[in-house]
């Protein structure tokens, strides 16, 4: 399965250090979009708050490994949520 660093590396020719600075810098410049749209309110707040949500979600899945893929990673998380909540 290819990932989007992988897919990146082979589109730029660059490294995977390379790789992973520059999405980075792309997922930093998404979140200040969101920002940007959220303070400037030119879209109805209940259609920002879908697209934070999702943009939240995708930053947790991501942050340090692929959970999607990897879903046993999330098991304590879930459970700690679901199961084990106080």
């Amino acid at each position: 399965m290819v990932s989007t660093v992988q897919t990146y590396m082979n589109q730029y020719e660059v490294t995977l250090e390379e790789a992973n600075k520059m999405l980075k810098v792309i997922i930093e410049e998404a979140w200040m979009d969101i920002v940007e749209e959220c303070i400037e309110h030119k879209r109805p707040m209940a259609l920002l708050e879908v697209a934070v949500n999702v943009a939240r979600t995708m930053d947790f899945m991501y942050k340090s490994e692929d959970a999607f893929t990897l879903s046993f990673s999330l098991k304590n998380t879930i459970a700690s949520i679901y199961v084990n909540s106080v």
